[in-house]
């Protein structure tokens, strides 16, 4: 149950009665969206040892400041526990799964969810969060700024609005870009750092986007063993290899790869500098 010190310590979480605190995730995949986390969510959520939310997406502490009507339901514990749950239909459902695939029985150690949106929370949020779970582990995911925005820029303004590259205008996608959110999105030692002022050492695996092209087994594994869950082959799907929730295959336009390129020039030189990557 929850101590009078932690609830005083929440600032954006409301608690009204005796939650139950040992269904809040042991992990979350935080994103930033378009890094591969519905790659995976799709490939952990079949683990025997691993619970994950669904809906994929919860959003919960993502609107807990913003209140948008798109994502807010409620700021309250009791709500948001209940993604925790694991139905006896679900749980049925997940059991004859790894019965057939792995030949053992489903039983969760470890809890999930994964929100993208996690990855630029507010340092105040986090610290709710942390004050909630303080073992919590996170997994944050880096792809180069410039693809993740075009690729976020095409899922946003195409994909989801069932239109084509030559349908959006010059100007929806400059605004898109200049949003505060997407120099947000792109600023992953900022996000490394806040998470981690927060959380125990070692609690933080950062994954990188370009290993699911061409190391996913290994990238799989990886997290497998930061979860602490036995990690095996066996628990790796043999579609680990195709793509999940893909965008249109159109490649950049060199105009807005300059645009973007000189936003995020303060954060290409910080990734290069923390985890030697450059693009």
């Amino acid at each position: 149950m929850i101590a009078a010190e932690v609830r005083q310590r929440l600032r954006w979480v409301k608690v009204r009665g005796d939650e139950d605190l040992s269904l809040f995730p042991n992990f979350m995949i935080v994103g930033p969206q378009r890094t591969g986390t519905t790659w995976l969510h799709t490939h952990l959520r079949t683990h025997p040892a691993i619970f994950l939310s669904e809906p994929k997406e919860l959003y919960f502490f993502s609107s807990l400041k913003t209140r948008s009507p798109k994502r807010f339901v409620s700021d309250e514990l009791s709500y948001y526990l209940q993604f925790f749950h694991d139905p006896l239909w679900r749980r049925l459902a997940k059991t004859g799964q790894v019965l057939w695939k792995q030949r053992q029985l489903y039983w969760p150690r470890v809890r999930g969810e994964a929100t993208a949106s996690y990855a630029a929370l507010d340092d105040d949020v986090i610290a709710d969060i942390a004050a909630l779970r303080p073992d919590l582990k996170i997994i944050l995911m880096i792809r180069n700024p410039i693809e993740r925005a075009w690729s976020h820029a095409k899922k946003d303004l195409m994909r989801n609005r069932k239109r084509t590259f030559d349908d959006v205008v010059e100007d929806e996608f400059l605004a898109f870009f200049s949003d505060p959110y997407q120099r947000r999105c792109a600023a992953y030692t900022r996000q490394l750092d806040t998470w981690s002022a927060h959380l125990r050492p070692g609690h933080v695996f950062t994954g990188f986007f370009d290993d699911i092209a061409t190391r996913p087994e290994a990238l799989m594994l990886d997290v497998m063993r930061f979860l602490g869950v036995r990690a095996e082959a066996r628990y790796i799907d043999a579609s680990v290899r195709s793509p999940v929730n893909p965008t249109e295959s159109k490649r950049i336009p060199p105009q807005y790869e300059s645009f973007l390129r000189a936003q995020f020039a303060d954060d290409l030189r910080a990734i290069k500098e923390r985890f030697g990557l450059s693009w």
